[in-house]
């Protein structure tokens, strides 16, 4: 069977893949060099449960304001247009892919996963001192949006992958999807992101993050997202197999860091999970 293109993967599957409306306004409007904070604030005002969300978000411990934000306009003064833009679509993102055949991952799995990732990534450039929290988090949210595409589109495909891990754990599933689709998830996500029309800084470090020395652009990003997916993966591993995901070693060079750093950052951001998860997708348990 002819494989189809990572592009055409994503134009086959259209339907499945398009965002909501608000989605497509939201970003036609960031977009915009003359749009306002209004015009912006208008626009998830159509989504009653969007806004409350976000609201809700902006108002946890995620950001621990001293004082309640009790607009989307007050939301975008504190945090900025583009990071409430990337929440914005980060939560719609979650709610639109919360089917996923459950006989590959549960939506449950996938999205503790995910998010346990962005906590990371978030929690590793706060420390570090670094620009963007929101941007990298954001990032690690959708790190692994590909192969939810995989197993929606593909779900025989998919299967036949997952059945092969299962049989033999020390197998790399990149390496599997990459002769099954002729691409791995990480590129995939990158061309749906495209599709979706979010900027570069969040389409590149999902591309590379499984090999960011490959990266050209927003480097550091996705040296930040390859360490988010391992310690991920140390708290929330979507398969057995992907518990131990090595690591690339230059990436201490690249944050100027040190590997003493990996435990000390798996153990905050584990118990950063816990309240994130809970904000983020309060229909998981935290463990």
């Amino acid at each position: 069977m002819l494989k189809l293109t990572a592009q055409a993967l994503v134009q086959k599957n259209i339907d499945l893949v398009s965002l909501p409306d608000v989605a497509l306004k939201l970003n036609a409007l960031i977009n915009e060099p003359h749009s306002t904070a209004q015009d912006i604030a208008d626009v998830i005002a159509t989504d009653a449960a969007l806004t409350a969300q976000l609201l809700q978000i902006v108002n946890s411990a995620f950001y621990n304001f001293p004082q309640q934000v009790d607009t989307i306009t007050m939301a975008i003064t504190v945090i900025g247009t583009a990071q409430l833009r990337d929440l914005a679509m980060a939560t719609l993102i979650i709610q639109k892919f919360n089917r996923i055949p459950e006989n590959l991952v549960t939506p449950e799995a996938f999205w503790s996963h995910n998010i346990a990732c962005a906590t990371a990534a978030r929690t590793i450039v706060t420390e570090l001192g670094m620009q963007h929290p929101e941007r990298v988090f954001v990032a690690g949210l959708l790190h692994d949006i590909g192969r939810l595409l995989m197993y929606v589109a593909e779900p025989a495909l998919s299967a036949d992958i997952l059945q092969q891990l299962k049989l033999d754990n020390g197998l790399d599933i990149n390496q599997l999807e990459k002769a099954s689709f002729g691409y791995d998830h990480a590129e995939l996500g990158a061309v749906l992101l495209k599709e979706w029309g979010l900027p570069d800084s969040l389409v590149q470090p999902v591309k590379y993050h499984h090999m960011p020395d490959q990266a050209d652009m927003f480097t550091m990003e996705a040296n930040v997202l390859h360490l988010a997916n391992v310690v991920a993966n140390q708290i929330k591993p979507l398969f057995a197999a992907t518990s131990n995901l090595s690591l690339d070693e230059k990436v201490w060079h690249v944050l100027n860091s040190s590997p003493e750093y990996l435990a000390d950052i798996t153990c905050t951001s584990k118990v950063v999970y816990n309240d994130t998860v809970r904000i983020f997708y309060p229909d998981e348990q935290a463990a």
